[in-house]
């Protein structure tokens, strides 16, 4: 049986190509990244955001009108004040649920936020997580995520249930659900802006 030989095995790595041996250097990087735990969730939210793509609308068919338990729903603010959900009905409303220690959550964030830079005055923005309020504000100031309108419930009505999250909605200004998507996607891109400029339009 050869004997395995350490000094020939370096030797004839070496001789690889140097963009070889670079990406083996990246791909070790990213291997300890991921398994450190102060450094997984942002490692893999960032290699999520890269291969995320825009939701598309539903059909018409698919449209549904949201109802008088969703009308009815009560959210707590970052201040704890409670806020029902048919008072946010005056303007389109942008739902998203998710949580601080989700990766594909946390993945999306940036793009809402550019969504919200963009539509803030015309939507209504509600990002639910079922956790305590003190450690969403701590994850918003953090992450420079302060400007976004974060709420804490820990009951969502039928309508709104999901086995998974982030699960987000749009919906119209007379509660009808025009988009429905459970998983991460990329909100700031056109297709999503002429979705909700469809939906400011309409008077």
């Amino acid at each position: 049986m050869a004997s395995f030989n350490f000094k020939r095995s370096v030797d004839k790595y070496l001789k690889k190509k140097w963009y070889s041996i670079l990406s083996d250097i990246v791909f070790v990087v990213l291997l300890v990244l991921l398994i450190i735990p102060s450094t997984r969730t942002d490692v893999a939210s960032f290699f999520i955001r890269l291969t995320s793509l825009p939701p598309s609308s539903l059909d018409v068919e698919e449209q549904i009108k949201i109802d008088n338990q969703s009308k009815t729903w009560n959210l707590l603010d970052m201040d704890g004040n409670p806020v029902s959900f048919e008072s946010l009905n005056n303007k389109p409303i942008f739902l998203n649920f998710w949580a601080t220690w989700c990766p594909p959550c946390i993945a999306e964030l940036p793009g809402i936020d550019e969504l919200h830079d963009k539509y803030s005055s015309d939507v209504n923005f509600v990002l639910v997580s079922n956790e305590s309020r003190a450690k969403v504000r701590a994850f918003a100031k953090k992450n420079q995520f302060e400007e976004l309108p974060f709420y804490q419930n820990n009951s969502v009505p039928n309508i709104f249930a999901s086995q998974s999250i982030p699960t987000t909605f749009i919906i119209s200004k007379d509660g009808v659900i025009v988009l429905s998507k459970e998983g991460v996607a990329k909100w700031n891109s056109g297709k999503v802006e002429n979705i909700i400029e469809k939906l400011i339009s309409v008077r």
